[in-house]
């Protein structure tokens, strides 16, 4: 009776073992799986984050294009008008000048 009970308390450990190592590598199983699509949700953030880079560079590449034509234009634009001043104030003083003379 005492071997009997000795084997029924061995292959009730021996069970819980298993249960418990059956418990083990589902609770494994999820991990690996929530670990994995943790993974692939990275790389699509990382994917979308590049793409999103690489449009503001795109974007900002043009603006500069866009703002150094606009710069440029108003040089000379302002080059164009100290010129025109320029002749203006000499027209202006020599006319001054012919009246001085007079």
């Amino acid at each position: 009776a005492l071997e009997e009970d000795e084997d029924a308390a061995e292959k009730f450990s021996l069970e819980l073992e298993m249960k418990q190592l059956g418990e083990l590598q589902e609770s494994r199983n999820e991990l690996l799986s929530r670990v994995s699509n943790l993974k692939r949700d990275l790389q699509d953030w990382r994917f979308k984050l590049d793409n999103q880079v690489k449009s503001y560079r795109s974007e900002l590449g043009d603006l500069r294009k866009t703002l150094n034509t606009e710069v440029g234009s108003l040089r000379k634009e302002f080059q164009d008008l100290r010129a025109t001043l320029k002749q203006q104030l000499e027209a202006t003083a020599a006319i001054a000048g012919e009246g001085d003379g007079n």
